[in-house]
């Protein structure tokens, strides 16, 4: 996945953060995570964090939360905590992508409680969306990376390497 331009897979995000909520209202996915997770894999430490202030300001931008930052400070945080894990996931792996991405949602939405916290009086807790939003939606964050991400990678791939017209063309 060395050849992919890391404008294609931010393509893919944006579009997924424009379109997604429109599409699939009820699922709130981390439409910059397997973003930022492939420019762990191929950028520096400091051009990753500018990544992550970028993507950040994107959804800070969208959304209507009252705190403009909350975003792409957990982002940013997120990016320092988890930057050197980078070393055990291949980038190489369809897999590898879907795990590191579940790996940054759960740490983000981690990171999130705990900057809401600072910011509100009071948060809203319970054990049963603890455990849902740590560990289902980092699960479903993961298979997002493999269906919105991965896939599209490779036939971004295979049409680079066989052409268009390969992928019309009737076998006989």
């Amino acid at each position: 996945m060395r050849n992919i331009p890391l404008l294609f897979p931010f393509a893919l995000a944006l579009l997924w953060s424009c379109l997604g909520g429109a599409l699939i209202p009820w699922l709130h996915l981390l439409p910059f995570a397997p973003f930022l997770v492939f420019a762990y894999m191929r950028c520096s430490f400091p051009v990753s964090l500018w990544w992550a202030l970028l993507s950040g300001l994107i959804i800070d931008l969208m959304s209507s939360q009252m705190h403009f930052g909350l975003h792409a400070l957990n982002y940013c945080l997120t990016t320092l905590a988890i930057y050197t894990q980078r070393k055990h996931f291949f980038e190489d792996k369809p897999i590898a992508l879907s795990v590191f991405t579940a790996l940054f949602a759960s740490t983000s939405t981690l990171l999130q409680l705990l900057l809401f916290s600072a910011f509100e009086r009071h948060l809203p807790f319970n054990w049963k969306s603890l455990l849902s939003d740590l560990f289902a939606m980092s699960i479903l964050d993961g298979i997002f990376a493999f269906i919105w991400f991965t896939l599209p990678m490779k036939l971004y791939l295979h049409i680079r390497k066989t052409g268009w017209r390969a992928l019309f063309k009737k076998s006989s």
